[in-house]
């Protein structure tokens, strides 16, 4: 299936997206990526799920997406998601998002329940007090560009360190993921990403580690599917997520994050199935 690229028009901005099959009788399923990425990391995963209509946009200030005039918050970026389903018809569309992606989600899902058919967080932001602050503070480098291109260095490393270690800023031997590195090419994609949003990270991830996940997720009144690759950073608290929910069940994906096939496995059957 291709994965085409389009942009959408907001009053003073534009919103970028990917899109793949066309709309017809299954509700079209919009897909909300993490941080530090855009939704060229969904690629991989919305070709495992075949001809399904399926739209990613880059959330504000990511990847090819404008940035919000004031600081990012997630229900800003909810905003821009929202006016893209809008441009997309009347019909309540299915929702995924991962990690902030799932926060952008949830918002809208918890604000706008009737644009919503059925929900789906893959990696779900819940932390305590000490570490959401602690990682408000820490966890999105300052990368701005100076002469020498040390900047450069700074975004390869951010990157680099994120598949290594969680948080990717403690190189101690308990922190360490144990995973290896991506192949090169898929590390400096990745890279390049975090380079056309340096900006907006810092606000993005804060918007992020503060929002108050918990208490939106008791407002969500879909049926939700909570997915957890078994590596992913913020597994055992999507497990929490589940306890949140009044109609939500969960999916344990085998191996790690890479495991594209599996997952999708898990996403059509969630959305194919009969209410119960």
């Amino acid at each position: 299936m291709t994965v085409r690229r389009r942009f959408h028009d907001l009053a003073d901005r534009q919103i970028h997206y990917r899109e793949s099959g066309k709309a017809g009788d299954t509700p079209t399923l919009f897909m909300l990526h993490l941080l530090p990425g855009s939704s060229l990391q969904l690629v991989p995963l919305m070709e495992a799920l075949g001809d399904r209509h399926l739209v990613a946009p880059d959330l504000s200030g990511l990847g090819d997406s404008e940035a919000e005039p004031e600081p990012l918050t997630i229900a800003a970026m909810a905003s821009d998601v929202l006016a893209l389903i809008e441009a997309h018809g009347d019909r309540p569309v299915d929702l995924y998002g991962t990690h902030t992606g799932a926060c952008v989600a949830i918002e809208i899902a918890a604000r706008h329940p009737g644009r919503v058919r059925r929900l789906i967080i893959d990696g779900v932001p819940i932390f305590d007090t000490a570490t959401a602050e602690e990682f408000a503070a820490r966890y999105a480098p300052v990368i701005e560009p100076d002469h020498d291109g040390t900047h450069l260095l700074r975004a390869h490393n951010f990157c680099r360190d994120q598949f290594l270690f969680y948080p990717w800023y403690d190189h101690s031997a308990k922190a360490a993921r144990g995973g290896g590195l991506p192949p090169a090419d898929v590390l400096f994609t990745f890279v390049k990403e975090v380079l056309k949003a340096s900006a907006v990270l810092p606000a993005a991830y804060r918007a992020a580690f503060t929002y108050p996940t918990e208490a939106m997720l008791a407002q969500v009144p879909h049926r939700t599917l909570c997915l957890v690759p078994q590596s992913d950073t913020l597994a055992a608290a999507t497990r929490k997520a589940l306890d949140c929910l009044s109609n939500g069940q969960l999916a344990e994906v085998p191996g790690d994050e890479s495991n594209r096939s599996a997952s999708a496995a898990c996403i059509t059957e969630f959305l194919s199935s009969e209410v119960s």
